[in-house]
């Protein structure tokens, strides 16, 4: 692959970098500060056709990519400068190891493309948008600030391009968000399945309002997506089943959490409680098929431990064979490990 330039960072021009995604299997396309295509039809063009025009377009700072089957990634934009919104989306969505930071100091996260659509505001009431379609501008592109003459860059703050090829899929999207998946299914009768498959969407939708009654309305909406729709009476018991359980703080539906085995907390517990609460931190924040850093950063901002006593717990876990390490540690990122498999638990101590 094409050496990425020392000052990567640096806002160099389209045609050094459009070779450097074209050997990372991405076909940039050339944009004006005001992040405009600058050619016709950018969203046909193939890997091919960009290097075409490279040298035509030698002197644009920014660039972007199509999200969607033909890049293999979509991004999930967050449209603020807030990073506490950004941990809460990849807590819910899945860790990604790549974070853009925008011109602007809002966030692009990347992940494999799923057949996801584009989603403007995909969930109300929070600032993301959902790029499974359209152009994303790409770092190290510089483009035109809003409120000032100056330019504002685009900077990989977590990761690497290398990183590009072992993304991973978003994960709890509800099925709206996916091109060509019906909202739920459309049973016929009552015994096909509607009243648990409109309370278990109940449950899921009780996190994102404000009181009973959004709750009552949005499932009301849900229910006339049924070829059959229930009573209103049912639909009102269910409304009211999942506001409770929200209320009492025991809706875990679309919630993810820490789980370690008996065995595993009454070894570890006694001797190094930190690996134990360390484990139980990723297990909470990485799924099962998940490839994530284990980094000194989350020494104070994620465990609270102090980097001495968290590198102590990164070690046991490691050395116990709790994770296995995917990619060494290197001067521009940190190492990345997944879960053992069933066969590569039988070492665990």
């Amino acid at each position: 692959m094409s050496e990425i330039p020392a000052s990567a960072q640096g806002g160099k021009s389209f045609s050094e970098w459009q070779p450097i995604y074209a050997e990372r299997g991405i076909t940039l396309i050339p944009c004006s500060p005001n992040k405009a295509p600058l050619v016709k039809n950018p969203q046909k063009f193939g890997r091919k056709a960009s290097r075409e025009i490279a040298d035509e377009f030698s002197n644009a700072s920014a660039f972007g990519y199509y999200c969607g089957k033909r890049n293999g990634i979509t991004v999930l934009d967050v449209d603020t400068t807030d990073e506490r919104v950004l941990s809460d989306a990849m807590y819910r969505h899945g860790q990604t190891p790549i974070v853009v930071r925008t011109g602007s100091g809002k966030f692009h996260a990347l992940y494999r493309h799923n057949n996801e659509r584009r989603s403007i505001r995909a969930w109300d009431g929070h600032p993301i948008d959902l790029l499974g379609a359209g152009l994303a501008i790409a770092p190290p592109s510089l483009v035109a600030s809003k409120h000032s003459q100056t330019k504002g860059q685009y900077q990989i703050i977590q990761g690497h391009l290398d990183d590009l090829d072992r993304l991973p899929i978003m994960r709890e999207l509800e099925d709206r968000l996916y091109v060509g998946r019906a909202n739920g299914p459309r049973p016929q009768r009552q015994g096909e399945g509607r009243n648990n498959h409109l309370w278990r969407r109940a449950m899921r939708e009780a996190h994102h309002v404000d009181d009973y009654e959004q709750l009552l309305d949005r499932v009301e909406t849900l229910n006339q997506e049924f070829v059959e729709p229930m009573q209103q009476a049912e639909v009102t018991k269910i409304a009211k089943s999942a506001w409770g359980i929200t209320e009492r703080g025991d809706n875990r539906f679309g919630r993810h959490g820490g789980y370690a085995p008996l065995e595993l907390a009454q070894s570890l517990a006694p001797v190094n409680p930190d690996a134990l609460a360390l484990y139980i931190t990723l297990r909470a924040h990485n799924g099962p098929d998940s490839v994530f850093p284990i980094a000194n950063a989350m020494a104070d901002s994620t465990i609270g431990l102090g980097w001495r006593r968290f590198a102590v717990a990164r070690k046991a876990i490691i050395e116990q064979g709790l994770v296995i390490q995917v990619t060494p540690q290197t001067r521009h990122k940190p190492a990345f490990y997944r879960w053992p498999l069933p066969w590569e638990k039988e070492g665990i101590r």
